[in-house]
This record gives structure tokens, sequence and C-alpha cells, in this order.
């Protein structure tokens, strides 16, 4: 029997792809919504901005516990059953903020909340890395972690929309009624990952009908292994054992200085600007530039790494963010050079969502099938603690350096990315064909005695 991440890629499989993509794009809506929320929270209840930045931390946090906790049941109970929880646990939640009648059960909300969206990411990931040939994985991931940034545009329009008439809660609201409504369509559309299947004999039936709508025959009593039995029991040490340590570390690492270059110039970049004495809608355009050079860059950095291998375009990716961060902290930003200022944010955002869509495409390619979730969400949750640093990192350089001192902290996080992707070792090879780790299928015969594939 064929792997059903081999040559053929279905139209079935594609579908995969666009459900995974339908889910994060109702993550980075749910992740955005307090912030439009906020103006109108801060007038309805009459509370200082500063009061709500618990709120905003709690959330973070959530999210980071979240994206390793959501690897973790993955690996365990699937990762159909692992992302279709974490819709509904992020959708109930943010719909039920719309009752919030103050800062406690808010608070209480956003971190739950975040629970589920920060689980939605690595059982996403993964099930789209095993849905996907070899060739178009790194495309695949790309383009669909491209989503979560369309999710933040698609929250923007529907603040625009319920704001003015249905004012926060109905924001809350319908943010968390489309994740739910979801969640039911996957129920009854997204299938399980066919190597997560291989674990149980008695769903061998269900795992060669789903391989035959991959476009795969079967051939008689074989079925597929994900790897060592026992190893399952453990997934968290497995990312530590022989061979593994110094990547994973090299990858936490990578992790956690993108996000935090990337959430530090997310958080602070309209408050800078309006420091520097921009209007309050250039200060809105400032972000759109960056969140549109980082689809971009999310894109074209996965057809990077097809064409070139991981290792040349993720350091190629975190070089220029690097060198893109120091220039926007020596390009004067101010009123009379707004073009300037764009452009650089544009590219700044190319550089940094490139590379943060090329960890993800690693984490999943390192990592044998067994504990490939749990390697996403660990990585992709270190990577949250530098988000929920940058709470921080942003307001005290903006207060102690200025411009220069603020991008010189988002030059240096970069640089930091950028040493974490040349440590590591284990980087998609130049033919992008080529299986990852523990990628290449086994056969076990009707005797039970494995063979290689």
């Amino acid at each position: 029997m064929r792997s059903p991440d081999g040559e053929v890629w279905s139209s079935f499989q594609k579908g995969v792809l666009a459900l995974a993509a339908l889910a994060f794009t109702v993550d980075g809506l749910a992740n955005q919504v307090l912030g439009l929320a906020l103006p109108a929270l801060i007038r309805d209840w009459a509370t200082p901005r500063e009061a709500f930045a618990p709120v905003a931390a709690c959330g973070l946090i959530g999210v980071a516990l979240g994206t390793a906790l959501g690897g973790v049941l993955g690996d365990r109970f699937g990762r159909r059953a692992g992302l279709i929880g974490s819709l509904l646990l992020f959708g109930l939640m943010t719909a039920s903020a719309a009752g919030s009648h103050g800062l406690a059960i808010l608070l209480v909300l956003r971190f739950l909340s975040g629970l589920g969206i920060g689980g939605a990411l690595p059982n996403g990931a993964a099930l789209i890395f095993e849905f996907t040939p070899a060739r178009h994985r790194a495309g695949a991931i790309a383009l669909s972690m491209t989503f979560i940034p369309v999710g933040g545009v698609l929250s923007g329009v529907l603040g625009a929309s319920i704001l003015p008439t249905w004012g926060w809660r109905g924001l809350f609201l319908v943010s968390g009624l489309l994740p739910i409504l979801l969640a039911i369509v996957f129920v009854l559309t997204l299938p399980e990952s066919p190597r997560f299947l291989t674990r149980f004999a008695h769903r061998r039936d269900e795992l060669a009908a789903l391989l035959r709508r991959c476009g795969h025959a079967g051939d008689g009593p074989s079925e597929l292994l994900a790897g060592p039995r026992e190893a399952v029991r453990t997934p968290i040490a497995a990312l530590f054992g022989i061979g593994m340590l110094r990547d994973t570390v090299a990858l936490w690492v990578a992790f956690f200085f993108c996000l935090l270059a990337s959430y530090t110039l997310f958080s602070w970049v309209p408050t800078l600007l309006m420091g520097a004495g921009f209007p309050l809608s250039m200060t809105s355009l400032g972000m759109t530039s960056f969140n549109l050079g980082g689809m971009v860059g999310g894109v074209t950095g996965g057809w990077l790494i097809a064409r070139l291998g991981s290792r040349a375009a993720m350091l190629g990716l975190a070089g220029g963010a690097t060198a893109g961060a120091i220039a926007l902290g020596i390009l004067p930003l101010d009123v009379h050079a707004t073009a300037l200022a764009l452009g650089a944010l544009v590219i700044e955002g190319f550089f940094i969502g490139g590379l943060h869509n090329g960890l993800y495409t690693v984490a999943a390619f390192m990592y044998p099938p067994f504990v490939r979730a749990t390697g996403i969400g660990a990585a992709a949750g270190t990577g949250r603690i530098g988000a929920v640093l940058s709470s921080f990192t942003g307001v005290l350089t903006m207060k102690l350096g200025g411009p220069s001192g603020y991008f010189l902290v988002v030059a240096a996080a970069c640089g930091l990315a950028f040493i974490g992707s040349l440590v590591l070792r284990q980087h998609i090879p130049r033919d992008a064909r080529a299986p990852g780790p523990g990628g290449m299928p086994h056969r076990l015969p009707a005797g039970g005695k494995r063979e290689s594939a």
C-alpha cells in the first residue's frame, strides 16, 4: 500500500488543505477580536486601557499553552479530534465573551479561548503535512499559514460592519459562532490522519477506504505504521531523544525569537507611528502594510524552501529580517517619509512572515509521525512565550530608546532566530520530494512482522 503522502495529490487531499486553511482563518479572527473590541469596551466600562493589559496577556499565555497541549492531545487522540475540539473551545469561549460584565470574567474567557486558538495550529499543520505529497508540503503549509492574517483582515471587516450597530457584544458573538459552525462542518467532512489510524488494527478498513479516496489502491492485508508503538506513550520525551535534543532546542530558539520580533512589531507599531506624529488612519495602514508583506512572504517562503531547501531559504529570510529591522531603525520615521516607512514595513513583514511559516514547515518535517503534532505544538508554544514577552519589550524599548532602540531589539531577535536556524541540522533538503524523518512508511503483513516499504 502506497503512502498517503506519496506522489498522488488528489482533489480529496487538496480538500483537507482547504479545510485546514478555513480553520486557520477563524483562528486568526478569534485571536484578534479583542483588539478590535477594546475601544468600545473601554468606553462602555469606563475603564482605562492599561486595565485590559492582563486580559491581553492571559489570552497570549492561553495560546502558548494551547499550542503545546493541543499537539500532545492531537498525537494521543487524533489530529481530527484535536482540531475540532480546538475550534469548539475557542468558538464557545469567544461567543461567551459577549455576555461579559467585568474584567475578571473576560480574562478567564480569553485565556480559555487562547487554549483553543493555540491547539488548532499544530493539529491543522500535521494534517496538511500528512495528506500532502512530499514535493508539495512546503508550499501547502506556507499557503495555509497565510490564512491566519486573512482571518485578521476578516476581523477588521466584521468590526467595521458590526461594531457601529451591534457593539462589542455582537462582534464577540459572531466571531465565536463562525468557528462553532465550522467545527460542525468538520465533524461531517474532516478525515482523520492515516498515520494516526495505523495504530488501531480495528480501524484497518477505515484506513484502506481513506487511502483509496487519496488515490491509492490497496494491496492486501498490509497496513502503514507510524513508528514504534512504545514511543506514542511518551511523545514529549521523544522530542529530546537521541539525535533530537540539539534540533529541538534550536527550533525552539528560532520560534521564540521569530515570534518575539513579529509580535513586538504587530503590537506596538501603531503606537510607535502615532508617537511619531502619524494620524490614526496612517497607523492602521502601517499594520496593514506589515501584514500584507507577511502574507506574500509566507507563500514565497514555501516556494523558496521547495526549490532551495529550508536551510538556505530560512537563513536568507532571517538575515533579511535582521537587515530590514536595522534599516527601519535608521530611516526617518515621520509623516514626511510616509511612503518610505510603509514600504520598509512591507519588506520587514515579508521576511518575518516567510521565516515564521518556514519554521512551521520544518517542524512538521523533522519529527516522525507519532510525535509530529506534539513537536509542532511544543515549538510553536515556545514561540508564543516570546509573543507574551513582546507585551513588555515593545513599550520598554520605545520608552528608553525611542524608535531606534525599538527596532534594534527587533533586529536582535531576528538575528537570534537566524542563529537557531543555522544550528538546526534536520533541514528540508533541496529535493523537496525527499521524505522527512519517520516519513518513510512501513508495511505490516498479515503475519505481524514489519518490513521496510
